[in-house]
């Protein structure tokens, strides 16, 4: 037996279908099932019930928990070979929020595959519970995203403030308000109350969503139950159906500044359609963590003060410009 057939047996396993995981191997479906009857006959014993698909057995169940940990064993071994002979290759796996992901990558990514040409990137978008509990199996080897993260014992650096805002259009503020919207809000901006906009559409992310547990928090603290006329995963979809009236969205600080993102611009068109607001949240702590039962590879390490330097440098020139 050796680490192919570890590998062959976990395809199996995950996809619970021989024809799946051959064309996820690239592999024909006969030579998948011989390397499997083989292991099965080294092993003296069945690991997978084929009358339904292909099932695990008690003892397929048990190989697959010694499998996971032997290739991991393996994985991390070979980080820490790359470090002692300075092979500056490997793979980087991160974990990110669909959120985060479109701000803050563009900020660090390319900097970073010049420092490591040779590195591949694996990058994983998902729900911040879904990523911690990928970073908990070692799935994947940082994990950017809201703080505190629910995994106890991850190592967290702190990289960035984010404070939450209230996009509200125009067109509704007008309708709800009259003429006197502008000295309405202007108050508000003064002493921020959320039951000025109790009876008002707002378009929101999905429950899974750390700025939603924000909101609904704030919102619940208010005293007020919104009217939430849309719910979606992207804050880019939620701002540009803000801009076009459908409702009031809440979104990060980041995405009013980012040269990436189409509301980066304050002079862009749908900007001028939304008045953008102070929302009443303490702000978030973005961070990078990673499991330190997991070997820190030196890139990892690279990668964290990468992002340590650019975010501390961005704070730094946004403060001297708010004092200029």
């Amino acid at each position: 037996m050796n680490f192919q057939n570890l590998e062959y047996f976990l395809a199996v396993a995950r996809e619970n279908n021989i024809t799946k995981a051959a064309e996820q191997l690239g592999i024909t479906q006969q030579a998948l099932s011989n390397q499997i009857s083989r292991m099965e006959d080294e092993l003296g014993c069945r690991l997978f019930n084929r009358k339904h698909g292909f099932q695990l057995t008690a003892a397929g169940k048990e190989m697959l928990k010694s499998s996971k940990r032997i290739l991991d064993i393996f994985d991390q071994t070979q980080l820490v070979m790359n470090d002692i002979s300075d092979n500056k290759r490997g793979e980087l796996r991160i974990g990110i929020t669909h959120t985060r992901g479109q701000y803050i990558l563009p900020v660090l990514l390319p900097d970073f595959a010049r420092m490591y040409p040779n590195v591949s990137l694996s990058l994983t978008e998902g729900s911040t519970r879904l990523l911690e509990e990928s970073l908990d199996r070692g799935d994947i080897d940082l994990l950017i995203g809201f703080k505190p993260f629910m995994s106890a014992d991850a190592v967290i650096t702190d990289l960035m403030k984010e404070n939450l805002f209230i996009a509200a259009p125009k067109e509704l503020l007008i309708e709800r308000f009259g003429d006197d919207y502008s000295s309405i809000l202007a108050e508000y901006k003064k002493k921020p109350d959320l039951s000025l906009f109790k009876d008002m559409p707002f378009v929101l992310l999905l429950n899974n969503d750390c700025i939603r547990t924000a909101v609904e928090y704030e919102f619940k603290r208010a005293e007020i139950e919104p009217y939430v006329r849309l719910e979606t995963q992207n804050v880019q979809t939620a701002f540009v159906l803000a801009a076009e009236g459908l409702g009031l969205t809440v979104i990060p600080g980041p995405y009013l500044k980012s040269k990436y993102l189409i509301c980066g611009d304050d002079y862009a068109a749908l900007r001028d359609k939304v008045e953008i607001l102070p929302f009443t949240a303490p702000p978030n702590i973005i961070a990078v963590g990673y499991n330190p039962r997991k070997y820190l590879s030196r890139i990892a390490q690279d990668f964290i003060d990468l992002a340590v330097e650019k975010f501390s440098k961005i704070a730094s020139e946004t403060d001297k410009s708010r004092q200029n």
